[in-house]
């Protein structure tokens, strides 16, 4: 606002000079916090209302002090125009609870939400106009809610529908309803802010953090909400959580929620779970040009998301992720053979890590759960009165897990006495490379996942550990295998380039075997043979090798396998003759450099498994189409991450040969 014109406008109304500088500041400024809500009254929200509704102009009067509307209907004649052509703009947290402490009897609010759109958006329509901003839709609804948001924390809000009484649409801030089809189609883009549930909206870039934190630092959504709650949904957040040491401020220190607002402003542990779904789907769609609708009359958020969701995961399996046609120096290599001619060297690595989503009890079998309670599949509810005890035909005994076998009876007493829940999810932590202090997981009954073994001797069961129990029992011992509480699926797969960015993953229900899932997964992720690597690196490249040559599987002939140089160190035998001839990583000679160091990153797999094990403990609970969709994002946005310190580092695909790269097949 320029002296210029607050001299015109005084000269227009004289009793503009009796108010302060700093009066017309705030005037504008509040005025400017409420132009959304004075716009929805417009016809066309372009044109400057020469008049103000009467509730804001209580609400502008009660925010400067005044008893009453004279001088606020006074200053929106002299300054409206300012008003109206300035940008809208960034309040301090004292304007926002002025603001709101005026506003919030009135219904409307700081950040009131309304749809974007003002006239109807259906072709045929006769309220469809062009021109978004001519208002033709009517018959509002508001309710309060709560808006989180990164910069201002939880604010109390209004949100308001719009209706279209012709075609029978209700537009909302993210999505129309039409009464017929009963689905949302939202308008397409993403929000600055995400509706996750009635009452709670959330601000996109608050969304944004909670991704990155699940990526980084394994945070689950309860310890996003936490750290929320506590640290950023109240400005000056320090100030109340630190009252002995801001004891001077502390009191004077308010929130910008009422106590009386009938919507909490802690964020609540699905809503922050549902909004990263919901986001990452909107942000899907925008990616690839299209909408997204998802039915509206579903009970929950989460049952709302499922279809999308299983779409999507879809859309993701082999060759989905978007990093898959990465390539760049350390995973892509071109050199000139004896011939003179260019030749590339394309790796990928493939491992495997010990975490996984509950599955039915039955070996390998992929039905899903008809909830997280049971232990088996619909195909397979007969077994649920079965032994424990794997292949034992014999029912259970009332009140036990067992039958009246007393073999199996003491195999059932001397699992429950060795201790509760966390021997097993700290054992599968520790099997997936991460080492977490005692207090980190919740402190709740899990049961064992995968069979627990026990050699039944002459001083009774004692439990073997699954991963070194290859070998025959003690003399005079029987070994006995059983499973106790639910299953979970044996481990997930992942397909990766030697720099870092992962191509692909998939989840093994049973045992990592080479006839069935693995080389599945591996003809999933490099679907023609012009697709494949010049070298597949996996620790059980031996036996996968043996497996197409036996049955004459051409689909790999042009790829190396090696094995990756520490398991063929300390997991292969000298004395196994294919694995050392066609297997060991010596026999690639073109994988050396010059100066004797491996061309590449053989042990890629083993490196990330550290990072994608530290979401055991967030994924091991989640319903499958959840789990699926939650690990993709994951690996997604670590690809990003990747490629751009990649790129920061100068290992760029355009350092080499651009008509080199890929062939037609990989191109996708």
């Amino acid at each position: 606002m320029s002296l210029q014109q607050i001299t015109a406008a005084i000269q227009n109304c004289p009793e503009l000079g009796l108010v302060s500088f700093h009066g017309l500041n705030l005037f504008i400024r509040y005025a400017s916090l409420a132009r959304e809500s004075i716009e929805v009254s417009q016809h066309n929200k372009l044109e400057c209302p020469t008049e103000l509704p009467s509730y804001i102009l209580r609400t502008l009067a009660t925010a400067l002090g005044e008893k009453d509307t004279r001088l606020t209907e006074i200053c929106w004649t002299a300054f409206r125009e300012l008003v109206w052509t300035q940008p809208i703009i960034s309040p301090t947290v004292d304007e926002i609870l002025a603001y709101n402490d005026a506003s919030v009897c009135h219904q409307t609010s700081f950040r009131h939400l309304y749809p974007p759109t003002r006239s109807c958006k259906t072709a045929d329509c006769v309220n469809h106009r062009d021109d978004e901003n001519i208002l033709t839709l009517g018959e509002l609804l508001t309710h309060t809610a709560t808006l989180f948001t990164l910069e201002h924390g939880a604010l109390p809000v209004y949100t308001t529908s719009l209706y279209c009484r012709s075609c029978k649409t209700r537009y909302y801030h993210n999505y129309h309803v039409h009464k017929k089809t009963s689905a949302r189609t939202y308008y397409g883009g993403v929000p600055d802010v995400v509706q996750v549930a009635q009452h709670f909206f959330i601000e996109s870039a608050l969304l944004e953090l909670f991704a990155n934190n699940m990526v980084f630092g394994w945070l689950s959504a309860t310890n996003c909400a936490r750290i929320y709650n506590q640290a950023l949904s109240t400005p000056r957040q320090h100030v109340l959580n630190n009252k002995l040491a801001f004891t001077a401020i502390y009191h004077n220190t308010k929130h910008l929620t009422p106590d009386d607002w009938n919507t909490t402003r802690l964020i609540r542990k699905e809503d922050t779970m549902n909004g990263f779904f919901l986001y990452s789907l909107l942000l899907d769609k925008a990616e690839h040009g299209g909408i997204l609708m998802l039915p509206h009359d579903e009970q929950s958020q989460s049952d709302r998301m499922e279809q999308a969701l299983a779409e999507r995961n879809s859309a993701m399996e082999g060759t989905g992720q978007e990093c898959y046609a990465h390539a760049c120096d350390l995973c892509f290599v071109v050199y000139e053979n004896e011939h003179g001619h260019l030749v590339k060297m394309h790796a990928a690595a493939c491992d495997g890590n010990t975490i996984g989503h509950r599955s039915c009890k039955v070996h390998d079998c992929q039905i899903p759960l008809p909830s997280l309670r049971q232990h088996f599949c619909a195909d397979h509810q007969h077994l649920r009165l079965k032994c424990a005890v794997i292949e034992c035909p014999l029912d259970i005994a009332p009140g036990h897990r067992t039958c009246n076998d007393p073999h199996h009876r003491a195999l059932e007493t001397a699992y429950f006495k060795r201790g509760e829940a966390m021997f097993q999810l700290r054992s599968r932590l520790k099997k997936a490379g991460v080492y977490v202090p005692d207090d980190s997981v919740a402190n709740q009954a899990v049961e064992a996942d995968h069979e627990v073994i026990f050699d039944l001797g002459p001083k009774g069961p004692v439990e073997i550990d699954p991963e070194s129990c290859d070998g025959k029992p003690e003399a005079g011992n029987r070994r006995l295998r059983a499973i106790f509480g639910g299953r979970w699926t044996h481990n997930e797969q992942l397909i990766m380039r030697t720099c870092g960015v992962i191509l692909s993953r998939a989840t093994l229900f049973g045992s990592e075997a080479v006839d069935s899932s693995n080389k599945l997964f591996a003809k999933a992720t490099f679907p023609t043979p012009e697709s494949t690597p010049e070298y597949f690196i996996f620790d059980n490249n031996c036996k996968l090798d043996a497996h197409q040559r036996a049955i004459n599987d051409q689909h790999f002939k042009n790829t190396g396998k090696p094995v990756d140089v520490f398991h063929f160190n300390c997991k292969h035998k000298i004395t196994d003759l294919h694995c050392q001839r066609y297997c060991n990583p010596a026999s690639f000679p073109e994988m050396i450099t010059p100066d004797g160091k491996w061309q590449f990153n053989t042990s890629i797999c083993e490196q990330t498994n550290v990072w994608f094990g530290g979401y055991i403990a967030i994924v091991r609970d989640m319903e499958v189409t959840r789990y699926n969709f939650f690990l993709d994002e994951m690996i997604k946005h670590r690809n990003r991450y990747v490629v751009a310190e990649l790129k920061a580092k100068g290992h760029s695909p355009w350092t080499i040969p651009t008509e080199a790269i890929f062939s037609d097949a990989i191109q996708l």
